[in-house]
């Protein structure tokens, strides 16, 4: 069975869920999240978690919001989107490798 050349509209097209593909677009949504939260500048707000402000305009309440919206967004991007990656590479061999051998049953 040959293996289908990348293709990128793939990628954003609905798919099952818990499928491979599902997987990596959970992953991929993870990232963008925490890509956008980066590039906004939030990571300056988690100096709150050493005890200082991290904008005095804004306050310390909403300083340690932004804080905590970013730690979770870098905590999912670091701990979710391996795990999600690597189970879509076992999902997808699983599959293969059972569709190689004549035994899959969709």
């Amino acid at each position: 069975m040959p293996l289908k050349p990348f293709n990128p509209k793939r990628l954003f097209r609905r798919s099952k869920r818990l499928s491979p593909l599902d997987l990596v677009q959970c992953a991929a949504a993870f990232s963008l999240l925490f890509l956008a939260l980066h590039l906004a500048g939030l990571r300056e707000y988690t100096s709150i978690l050493s005890g200082t402000v991290g904008s005095l305009a804004l306050g310390w309440r909403l300083s340690a919001a932004l804080a905590a919206i970013y730690v979770f967004a870098y905590l999912a991007f670091v701990v979710l989107v391996p795990i999600l990656i690597l189970a879509a590479l076992i999902l997808a061999g699983t599959k293969w490798l059972t569709v190689r051998a004549g035994r899959w049953r969709p």
